[in-house]
């Protein structure tokens, strides 16, 4: 069902405009899939659901002898449990008597519902990245002792590890040191300039994140929403898709006649997959900077 109602369609693209920011960063993090059908995949109630992340690594060499199109390496696949995610607004009679109207309806509607699902995934993807096996291999000296040299030497024991298409995951304590350690150098550069100087494609920082620190490798987190199937009988439903980004999101106008009000959610299934290394990082995976002793 298409939506009809004026102060709904007028709403959209500032609610897409508050979850954009969210986007932009997942984006920067891993791959996001969030094609608006999906029927291979059951997104249902604690559901749990298998999607293609997974690390990646250098192409071997076509060996004659042993025929490694036998082989051709070991696929980690990663699964994640979506959570159902809504947020909206509800107006009453009393409301329009005091004077709401269309403008005032979009700009509630876009706050709430747009900020309010940006923050319910960034939360998610948090706790998935702090999730993380923490590492006993890869470590960085104390924040209050750390120098360029040792992001420039992070991870470069992994002999699996592609540094250059690997992301930095930082928490906001340990990005304002990367950021104080170069202008100490008189460097003032973007995010993806100083990854680069480091040996990373990206530095990126989330907000809450409680880990200090986490090697992203390429492919190794990835991203999946999609609308939740809507069965009840609304007076008005329908799904909108952010053309840019591909999420599609679902929009439910429910009628309590009890109060006199309608009730106006956005929702949507979302979930973060990571590939986790083991403690000693001996096979591919994201890793979880641990600190040193001393």
């Amino acid at each position: 069902m298409a939506l009809t109602s004026p102060a709904l369609t007028v709403a959209i693209p500032a609610l897409f405009g508050k979850i954009a920011p969210a986007l932009d960063l997942l984006r920067r993090i891993g791959p996001t899939d969030f094609s608006a059908e999906a029927p291979e995949y059951a997104v249902k109630p604690g559901a749990t659901v298998k999607i293609p992340v997974s690390t990646v690594s250098a192409a071997s060499e076509y060996n004659d002898s042993t025929n490694n199109y036998l082989t051709g390496g070991t696929t980690g696949w990663a699964s994640l449990v979506c959570s159902h995610y809504l947020q909206g607004f509800d107006i009453s009679g009393v409301n329009v008597d005091q004077g709401v109207d269309a403008g005032r309806m979009k700009q509630l509607f876009a706050l709430r519902a747009g900020a309010g699902i940006a923050a319910a995934c960034m939360g998610n993807v948090r706790t998935a990245l702090d999730g993380v096996t923490a590492s006993t291999a890869v470590k960085l000296p104390a924040v209050a002792s750390v120098a360029i040299a040792d992001y420039q030497g992070l991870g470069s024991s992994l002999t699996w590890l592609d540094r250059a298409n690997a992301v930095l995951v930082l928490n906001p304590t340990e990005y304002a040191k990367v950021k104080a350690v170069f202008a100490a150098a008189n460097v003032i550069a973007p995010d993806s300039e100083l990854a680069r100087f480091i040996g990373f494609r990206d530095l990126v920082c989330v907000t809450g994140l409680t880990s200090r620190a986490v090697i992203v490798p390429d492919g190794s987190v990835g991203f999946l929403a999609r609308v939740p199937e809507i069965v009840a009988d609304y007076p008005e439903y329908g799904t909108e898709t952010d053309e840019e980004s591909g999420l599609s999101v679902g929009i439910v106008r429910a009628v309590d006649q009890s109060k006199n009000r309608v009730v106006v959610n956005a929702d949507l299934w979302f979930g973060t997959s990571v590939l986790s290394a083991p403690a000693g990082a001996g096979t591919a995976g994201a890793v979880n900077v641990g600190t040193n002793a001393s």
